[in-house]
């Protein structure tokens, strides 16, 4: 009966890694998967992906040590903190390993593509999203945090992998990078209304706390919906027929207003966002983009 229990509360601890939350991350390499040309290697998106992952997880890891701290989600069974048997250090350690990894793996990337002005961007942005959670500032504490949010994830994780891949600046970029700063701070208002709170009584002024539960959805449906419109956009690339267009634009118009009209979770928007790419995927597939 012991080793039942054992075993049961070892897969509760694994549950911390939550693979949904990465989408985030993985869904940029997605659409460029769909964008780009065949002669791309297809391993360098893979990599380029990959170090974003990295990055992320280890952020998320020093977001949970720094919530502890202040005591934010401190209710939060989810935890890497929990998952560490509440030893910070061990946690700490954790999300540098994954931080340095993932921003090794992106330089490496960089100079073996001879991209170094890539640097100019990604650096600033890298050492902002260091300083989301894990520096003495804890910019997701102050009202900066959104607009960290949408910075990383738009130029600094399409924008940059689309550039440093390419080595060119598209509309592509442009209305992709905007894309995903939206669908970022969706994901992160979604994430808020639940937690103000704990939040509030630990000093952080997250969007909700400054702004209340209601207002907060709101603005997260919204901004899910002109997220996926200005995605929607980065297909004029190809040429496309007048009903190509109208049909691209018709089915895009009505996923924005199921968008518009579903509970803001993390979850339900960031599989809302992947069901877009699997069927641009499948546009592509059938040729309605060439």
């Amino acid at each position: 009966m012991e080793n039942v229990i054992e075993l049961n509360l070892s897969s509760r601890r694994w549950q911390v890694l939550q693979p949904a939350i990465y989408l985030i991350s993985i869904l940029p390499g997605l659409v460029w998967g769909i964008l780009l040309p065949p002669t791309i290697s297809k391993w360098a998106l893979g990599f380029t992906t990959l170090s974003v992952v990295l990055i992320q997880h280890g952020v998320n890891v020093f977001n949970d040590v720094i919530d502890w701290k202040k005591g934010a989600d401190s209710e939060k069974q989810l935890s890497w903190v929990r998952f560490h048997d509440l030893n910070l250090s061990v946690a700490q350690l954790h999300g540098w390993v994954s931080f340095v990894a993932g921003v090794s793996l992106g330089s490496s990337l960089v100079i073996a593509y001879q991209r170094f002005e890539v640097f100019y961007v990604a650096l600033p942005l890298v050492l902002l999203g260091y300083g989301y959670n894990a520096s003495q500032w804890t910019l997701s504490y102050t009202a900066l945090g959104e607009w960290v949010t949408a910075l990383c994830y738009g130029p600094g994780v399409f924008g940059c992998m689309g550039y440093l891949l390419t080595g060119t600046v598209t509309w592509s970029h442009i209305l992709g990078s905007l894309g995903f700063a939206f669908l970022s701070v969706s994901v992160l208002f979604s994430h808020q209304p639940p937690q103000i709170l704990n939040d509030f009584l630990a000093g952080k002024l997250s969007f909700a706390v400054r702004n209340g539960a209601e207002k907060t959805k709101r603005i997260a449906q919204v901004f899910h919906s002109i997220s996926l419109l200005l995605l929607t956009g980065i297909f004029f690339q190809f040429e496309n027929t007048l009903w190509n267009f109208i049909l691209v634009w018709t089915l895009a118009g009505l996923w924005a207003l199921r968008a518009y009209k579903i509970p803001p979770t993390p979850k339900t928007i960031l599989n809302s966002a992947l069901m877009w790419v699997l069927g641009s995927l499948i546009l592509k597939l059938l040729g309605v983009f060439s």
